[in-house]
């Protein structure tokens, strides 16, 4: 008989709105709706407690990781996370204007920078075709980050596949700039995070884009 920890809760997290389960501190019990700092296998993340994870949830999300509910969100996280939101713009416009620069075939759409301060996750569309690695390097160096990229045009299937595995030790690593071509097209088990659909993805995608005053792509 499958069973889950009293202690785990199912989270989203994350600008695509991936959810995974996460285990907290026995002591610590969480609601629906409450903020909070969870670590998955991406790094360290502001998440929103969806509701406490059942033996069910266990058994229809697989043997997605757990990852870890270190506590409730303070006021010091959201004003993190607000700064890294403005360093998440910068990279999105400099990642944009660097694409062209280089020639590739790379549409950046979004760009979420978590909230260790020291990783970005640059979500784009690109062709199979696309070498990623001058665009990491580049960007890496210029903001003093590791850059992960998700490409949203590709199956996970397919891309763990190609790349050996998604954020996990050695995967597609170069070197300081970090994961270099690992892609979770919208959605990753290694990453605690459930597929998105996404039509719903890119709807939410078009009205960020259109409250930040982004190029709508779609």
């Amino acid at each position: 008989m499958v069973t889950s920890s009293p202690c785990e809760y199912l989270v989203t997290h994350g600008n695509s709105g991936g959810f995974g389960r996460f285990a907290a501190h026995s002591s610590l019990a969480c609601t629906r709706g409450e903020q909070v700092v969870v670590r998955s296998t991406r790094g360290l993340e502001l998440g929103v407690v969806l509701c406490a994870a059942t033996a069910r949830h266990v058994l229809l999300l697989g043997d997605t990781a757990v990852g870890e509910l270190l506590r409730r969100a303070t006021p010091d996280d959201a004003a993190r996370a607000a700064r890294l939101g403005t360093l998440g713009q910068s990279l999105f416009d400099d990642g944009r204007r660097l694409a062209a620069e280089l020639g590739l075939a790379l549409e950046v759409v979004d760009v979420e920078v978590l909230l260790e301060g020291r990783r970005a996750i640059v979500q784009h569309l690109s062709l199979d075709d696309c070498d990623p690695l001058p665009f990491v390097e580049a960007l890496s160096r210029r903001h003093d980050l590791d850059i992960l990229l998700e490409n949203l045009a590709s199956p996970p299937a397919a891309e763990e596949e190609a790349q050996g595995g998604c954020d996990k030790p050695d995967c597609g690593r170069n070197g300081a700039s970090g994961c270099s071509t690992c892609g979770s097209g919208g959605g990753c088990s290694s990453c605690g995070s459930g597929k998105v659909d996404m039509a719903a993805y890119f709807a939410h995608l078009r009205s960020k884009m259109d409250a930040t005053q982004r190029t709508s792509l779609v």
